[in-house]
């Protein structure tokens, strides 16, 4: 009996009759089991990481439509964000918070040199956006979450000179603080 129902499970698995469980999305190509679900999304750019401390890798993917996906540990596939479109392929980012937090951070490089990025935390089995900001001139990531952006500050009569703007996370908070001169 114990044999037979082993043999059904495993022909149900086979012909796709059974969800996905949690060991196929460990041991599956995460571009695959996006493709799949999605087929007519294509993955440029990916990273998987175990975000949260619980030993099992999460999955950052974007694809050629611009799409922003994570495939968390349980295999379940959650859209983040659109319109991830740049002049090169978008650059994922692990910002070491803490011990225990991490956050994903994507930049997207626009000639000839602006620079746009996106901060999120990982939270509830999905990302969620704590930061956004452009450096006009361009914006540097230290490992441990400390963000440098900087941009144009421009005279009323002409001309710039290079502004600083320093984010630092803020776990009272719960979200990036800006000092130095934050753009308005």
């Amino acid at each position: 009996m114990k044999r037979v129902i082993m043999l059904i499970c495993s022909l149900s698995i086979l012909l796709g009759l059974l969800p996905a469980t949690i060991a196929d999305a460990a041991t599956v190509n995460p571009k695959t089991i996006l493709e799949k679900k999605f087929p007519r999304e294509r993955v440029t750019v990916s990273k998987s990481i175990d975000l949260n401390g619980d030993n099992k890798k999460e999955h950052l993917l974007i694809t050629d439509s611009g799409n922003f996906y994570l495939i968390n540990s349980k295999g379940t596939i959650v859209l983040i964000d659109t319109n991830y479109y740049n002049d090169e392929d978008p650059t994922f980012h692990i910002l070491n918070i803490s011990a225990k937090e991490k956050h994903v951070a994507i930049t997207l490089d626009y000639f000839p040199s602006n620079t746009e990025l996106f901060v999120y935390k990982y939270q509830d089995g999905t990302l969620k956006k704590k930061l956004s900001v452009i450096g006009d001139v361009g914006i540097k990531l230290s490992k441990t979450g400390e963000i440098k952006q900087l941009w144009k500050n421009y005279y009323p009569e002409g001309g710039w000179e290079i502004a600083v703007a320093n984010y630092k996370w803020d776990h009272k908070k719960g979200k990036y603080v800006g000092s130095g001169e934050v753009p308005r």
